[in-house]
């Protein structure tokens, strides 16, 4: 679109009009409507990446030692869910295994997390079962995940008689997390529970987001 077309410009914030209405202005311009084009560039887009997390049509089985320690936790991806992994402390060896995780393309802070589930299975749990989801992150070039602080306890917790759809929310609050270009990422879901002493097990859907910025 040029400068001197009568039907683009009428005005554009010139000072002066000369015979060939020439305008001093140059872009980047926004067509606001026929008569006039603005020189102001769209503001720039803030608050980082959204990663989303779903374990799809695949439910997730959680269970908790007697204990009340978490006994086996599930992988969450983008779609698809991996249940029955083996948790070493706060560690996960994935070697040889399948993964959910993603690889960081550049390098930012983990800034987010908010995470939810939904009971797909009715059931009658004792004492009070808790779900977390917590981002474990692996070094380029590992299998071996490591938990971060990006972790988040749903509420409410559940106890009793557990309803078809019953649901868990949460978000959480921490101290910017670096990534590195190569990490990879990876959500985890577990259960832990108190005031029992019998293995518990919680089935449902898990679905999460963070932001990286």
């Amino acid at each position: 679109m040029f400068l001197n077309d009568p039907m683009s410009n009428s005005g554009c914030g010139c000072a002066s009009r000369s015979g060939n209405m020439d305008c001093p202005n140059f872009g980047p311009f926004i067509a606001v409507d026929a008569a006039c084009i603005s020189v102001t560039p769209p503001a720039a887009a803030t608050g980082g990446s959204i990663i989303p997390f779903s374990s799809g049509v695949t439910p997730v089985a959680l269970t908790s030692l007697v204990t009340g320690l978490i006994a086996t936790p599930s992988l969450i991806g983008f779609g698809t869910a991996t249940p029955g992994v083996t948790l070493v402390g706060e560690t996960l060896d994935l070697s040889g295994l399948v993964t959910e995780a993603f690889t960081v393309p550049r390098a930012g802070n983990i800034t987010g997390l908010s995470a939810s589930f939904s009971a797909t299975l009715a059931v009658t749990l004792l004492g009070s079962t808790t779900v977390t989801a917590t981002v474990y992150r692996a070094p380029a070039g590992s299998t071996t995940y490591t938990a971060t602080t990006a972790t988040v306890n749903l509420a409410p917790a559940f106890s009793g008689v557990i309803a078809l759809g019953a649901t868990a929310f949460g978000s959480g609050s921490f101290a910017p997390i670096p990534v590195s270009a190569g990490d990879k990422l990876l959500m985890v879901y577990s259960i832990s529970t108190t005031g029992v002493t019998v293995a518990q097990v919680l089935t449902g859907t898990a679905s999460a987001g963070i932001t990286i910025e």
